[in-house]
């Protein structure tokens, strides 16, 4: 077991938080940067907060303070395996109702919870999770008190840089597949660069290649999307090698 990092406020103390403003919209959440503070010491975290897929009325995700709507709502195929413990809800679901869509984005935050700490735990290059919260999940915030940590799309690497993301992504996906988990969102803009390390986020589309029947096929998916970033910046790797390493890696675990 990895130990908690030392940076961390413990949830023990009597601490503050405060919150400092928006920083990353993505498809179905938005990232907020939140100061934690205990008497001399302070730390900053990220708070992921998941839109509403439903809103009462005009406004709403305004007063919440959300930039703009959910975007991301098919999300059928990832949820394949998952299954709610009641059967009222499993129908709920599957028909998309009020009561349904409510039960999802609960499931939905919970699952990216439960994947980061898996990843985590496996030794995976992750945000430390701290926790579920209402709307979301708190974890750690990678950057500095100056700016955040660039997107491996933004980040401007030189060769060797580029060279060392790659090794470090390779070894990071091992760890993931054999920890039973496939990202199955991979991209140049789910990876971040910072003081010299890969780091991997955004893990709500995230399945486990027991449960799932497409699992093989999104992590086929990742190779070709990533590699073909790594391809135009001179850094190319054969997708298929690769992704027959991993699949032996997954049935070997």
């Amino acid at each position: 077991m990895r130990p908690v990092p030392e940076w961390l406020i413990s949830d023990d103390v009597d601490y503050i938080e405060r919150d400092l403003g928006s920083l990353k919209s993505g498809k179905e959440a938005e990232v907020f940067l939140v100061e934690r503070s205990y008497r001399e010491r302070w730390c900053l975290l990220a708070h992921k907060r998941y839109r509403p897929r439903t809103v009462s009325h005009k406004g709403e995700l305004e007063e919440l303070g959300f930039q703009r709507a959910n975007r991301f709502m098919n999300d059928l195929a990832y949820r394949d395996g998952r299954k709610f413990a009641k059967s009222r809800d499993q129908r709920a679901a599957e028909r998309m109702t009020k009561y349904g869509k409510k039960l999802l984005t609960s499931r939905w935050t919970g699952h990216e919870v439960e994947m980061m700490q898996q990843a985590w735990r496996a030794g995976v290059s992750v945000p430390y999770p701290i926790g579920p919260r209402d709307d979301g999940l708190l974890m750690q915030f990678l950057g500095d008190a100056e700016r955040a940590a660039p997107r491996l799309f933004d980040a401007r690497l030189r060769a060797p840089e580029i060279e060392r993301a790659r090794a470090q992504l390779f070894e990071n996906l091992r760890l993931l597949v054999g920890a039973g988990l496939v990202h199955a969102d991979l991209s140049a803009y789910n990876l971040l660069w910072w003081e010299d390390d890969i780091w991997l986020i955004d893990f709500p589309q995230t399945v486990d290649v027991t449960t799932n029947p497409h699992a093989f096929d999104y992590l086929h998916r990742d190779l070709i999307n990533i590699g073909g970033w790594f391809a135009r910046h001179d850094a190319a790797f054969d997708v298929d090698a690769f992704y027959a390493e991993l699949i032996a890696i997954a049935y070997t675990a």
